[in-house]
């Protein structure tokens, strides 16, 4: 038979469960709006006995069946594999959004770069050139046109280079900011760890201590709390959750177990300057594989360098690569411009552009170039002191290197073919000389030498190919100047006179008599004079032979006539029209295919190559705004899902508040019920006849 107070034990239960069920919903209700909440439940569950004993009759048995219900706890109401899906999907969703502005404001200074900024400088610069090059190439007014406009181009990649500094500067500031943001909720995970379990320690020692694992009817608003932080982690990096028997969890960052329970990491990150690059690491030594997240953004962003990156340095465009694209572009052109306008190791002065970076010696004479990029470029000294340099044109002049020779006698021959010049000489007559160019025939170079020497040389060609060049003696050649009186008396001295032969000067110095000042002559130039005097004593001195007054020199190597050599001799000379000069050829240049960047990232011209980067980069940021868009929408069906199991509903929840109000109506009315019963059996039972 059951116990007479059974069912009243069983409606006090059922009254509490109401009561309680109606305490949760109005729970619920009262945090719909707290972030992070998750929408609580009393576990109810069927009464059954606790066991059954050999000697109980099933009548017995029977008696004690259908005791109520119970509850096992408030648990939350949330799906675990939802939670992992959102904060998969909320890094990819927070990379996204962190990348977008930034890539914006790239833009903008690539914008400026193409659009108004550099694509415009150069269309002037070109502008300048064609002008320049259509009037006298020595006008200085064009040619100072000309430089200005290359000294804007170069102040105005040294104007982005400074902007992308600023900003790589500023993006590295907020990344460092980040990592510490990174490490504080990491330590509050911790935090929150040791509260969970100091909890459960306090009612479920013995599942902690037997390795069961805890039940879920724990400190839920610390579990609130704690996967509001999870979930805030998630949009940093990569992150896996896993739960431990104490009710702690553990969780990885970018792959790298940073809570485990109790214990944490930290992130570290090295000082930007050290490798020129964001480098973040764990406490322990383990470097993070961040796929998404912040910081996989700003890391992109800080290191992304395309094909230009180093050991620290991602192949991803980020403004390392746009600062790198435009070094690339002021590297290159000022290259094109130098190599074009003659510039080369032995001639490094005909250089337009140069460097910050040049060194020089003491004296300002230039030692070696610096390299050149958009933060170092510059005017160089060269053009800055003379704008119109780069209307000098360089001459050529192709001449078949007969001879080189230096002789002493008056009289050369020498062979060559006849009239297959232009051939090149050093003629040196007394202290004169001049170089004489003919097509080498002998009326050619008789006509030349005419010119350059009056009488000079007699010229005569025997018809076989060999051409003899003679000496003519003139006594117009001797130089002969009294440094003290012009009219000497004879063995009345010294005098002193400067005697030129042949270029060399000398002083003589004599007693006054003629056989004294022969000599003299004889000591300093042997059999080259003659001196006599008269009987009034004025002393006359003759040349002996002018043939030795006379040099020819030529301007190459003495090779046979069989192997003359080929070589190109000319001269930087101003031109005097556009079409076929040194001006041209620049114009023409701005045109030309150059190879960008040390990675050969493009090839084209500087404005084929400005659209290039500017398309890049508009790509880019068409990829990253499609991707923003479908994570956007993935993330937040993920979060509608999730809300739909964790959140708080009204209707629902004023759908359950009457289900347990009249679920505690009915359990009130069966102990009123039972109480009636009861009383009738106290009261009535027994008492027939009374």
């Amino acid at each position: 038979m059951r116990s007479s107070f059974m069912g009243l034990e069983m409606s006090k239960r059922t009254i509490q469960l109401s009561q309680k069920s109606l305490d949760v919903s109005v729970s619920n209700m009262s945090n719909m709006k707290t972030p992070g909440f998750s929408r609580q439940r009393v576990d109810v569950h069927s009464m059954f006995l606790s066991s059954y004993k050999n000697w109980q009759t099933r009548m017995s048995r029977l008696s004690l069946a259908g005791q109520g219900a119970g509850a096992h706890g408030v648990a939350q109401v949330r799906d675990f594999y939802l939670d992992k899906r959102f904060r998969e999907m909320n890094g990819f969703m927070a990379e996204c959004e962190r990348k977008l502005p930034i890539l914006e404001e790239i833009q903008t200074t690539i914008d400026n770069f193409e659009n108004v900024g550099m694509e415009a400088k150069l269309a002037q610069f070109k502008d300048a050139l064609s002008k320049y090059g259509t009037n006298a190439p020595d006008a200085a007014e064009f040619a100072t046109l000309v430089r200005n406009s290359a000294q804007q181009i170069a102040d105005m990649l040294k104007t982005y280079a400074r902007d992308y500094d600023r900003l790589l500067e500023s993006n590295v500031f907020e990344l460092n900011a980040t990592v510490d943001y990174v490490n504080t909720l990491i330590e509050k995970v911790t935090t929150l760890n040791k509260a969970i379990v100091k909890e459960y320690k306090s009612t479920e020692y013995g599942a902690i201590y037997n390795g069961r694992g805890v039940s879920p009817y724990g400190p839920l608003e610390l579990m609130d709390e704690r996967n509001l932080v999870l979930d805030e982690l998630s949009s940093f990096a990569n992150i896996k959750v896993e739960e431990n028997v104490d009710g702690s969890i553990n969780v990885w960052l970018g792959e790298i177990l940073m809570v485990q329970g109790e214990k944490y990491e930290h992130f570290v990150m090295h000082e930007f300057d050290k490798f020129d690059s964001a480098v973040i690491f764990a406490s322990n030594g383990q470097v993070p594989n961040i796929r998404s997240g912040e910081i996989k953004a700003y890391m992109d962003l800080v290191n992304g360098n395309g094909p230009y990156a180093n050991h620290h340095q991602s192949s991803a465009y980020g403004i390392p690569y746009y600062k790198s694209a435009i070094d690339a572009f002021a590297e290159a052109f000022a290259g094109l411009m130098n190599e074009t306008n003659g510039m080369t190791l032995d001639n490094p002065y005909r250089a337009m552009f140069g460097s910050t970076l040049d060194v020089y010696d003491e004296e300002g004479t230039l030692v070696s170039r610096g390299p050149i990029n958009a933060s170092t470029i510059r005017i160089s000294d060269e053009w800055m002191n003379d704008a119109t340099m780069i209307g000098l044109m360089y001459s050529e002049n192709e001449s078949v290197l007969v001879s080189t020779f230096s002789f002493t006698q008056a009289i050369h021959t020498f062979s060559f073919p006849s009239g297959g010049g232009p051939y090149d000489f050093d003629v040196t007559l007394g202290s004169d000389t001049q170089q004489i160019s003919f097509d080498g025939t002998a009326a050619d170079l008789q006509t030349q030498l005419d010119a350059a020497f009056p009488g000079g040389f007699l010229v005569d060609d025997d018809g076989v190919g060999n051409i003899t060049v003679s000496a003519v003696n003139s006594s117009d050649l001797i130089n002969v100047d009294s440094a003290d009186v012009a009219v000497t008396a004879n063995g009345v001295g010294p005098y002193d006179f400067e005697v030129s032969l042949n270029g060399v000067e000398q002083t003589v110095s004599f007693n006054g008599t003629a056989a004294d000042l022969q000599t003299q002559l004889d000591a300093v130039f042997p059999g080259g004079f003659t001196v006599g005097s008269d009987d009034s004593g004025n002393v006359t001195i003759n040349a002996t032979d002018t043939s030795a007054l006379i040099d020819i020199t030529s301007t190459g190597a003495l090779v046979p006539t069989e192997d003359k050599e080929i070589v190109v001799t000319g001269g930087w000379a101003y031109s005097t029209t556009l079409d076929g000069t040194h001006v041209k050829e620049l114009l023409l240049a701005l045109d030309k295919p150059v190879k960008y960047g040390r990675a050969l990232d493009f090839e084209g011209s500087a404005f084929d190559y400005i659209a290039f980067i500017s398309n890049r980069l508009g790509q880019g940021i068409s990829f990253i705004e499609e991707q923003l868009d479908t994570m956007v929408v993935t993330t937040n069906n993920l979060l509608d899902s999730r809300d739909a199991v964790m959140g708080v509903s009204n209707d629902e929840e004023g759908i359950n508040m009457l289900i347990y109000q009249k679920w505690y109506n009915a359990a009130a009315r069966m102990m009123t019920a039972l109480d009636e019963c009861l009383d009738r059996v106290i009261n009535g039972m027994g008492r027939v006849g009374l």
